[in-house]
């Protein structure tokens, strides 16, 4: 299994696309692990638009998170990761 990190570069075998998992502490219980599409240098394509953000509310949650999505994203179709967590939480609307 991959190490839990904050930041992760993944390569996916069945698309041979670049992603990038990084995982923030946004305030004292709150986390936010994002994946980020890359380029051929593991930079972002859109770094204010990651493809899928979670939150999580204690550091041990958002390490596991990250590195279940690190596992899944190298082995499984990134449209059905994306998919499966979408329906897990609902969209929240933006802060002003």
């Amino acid at each position: 299994m991959a190490e839990k990190g904050l930041f992760n570069k993944v390569k996916n075998k069945p698309t041979r696309r670049r992603f990038v998992v990084s995982t923030i502490r946004k305030d004292e219980n709150l986390f936010e692990t994002a994946v980020f599409e890359a380029n051929f240098f593991y930079l972002p394509r859109r770094r204010n638009q990651p493809d899928l953000a979670l939150e999580t509310s204690t550091p041990d949650e958002a390490w596991d998170l990250h590195a279940k999505l690190a596992v899944r994203l190298t082995h499984e179709y990134p449209a059905r990761i994306i998919q499966d967590y979408c329906e897990l939480t609902p969209p929240t609307p933006p802060q002003d």
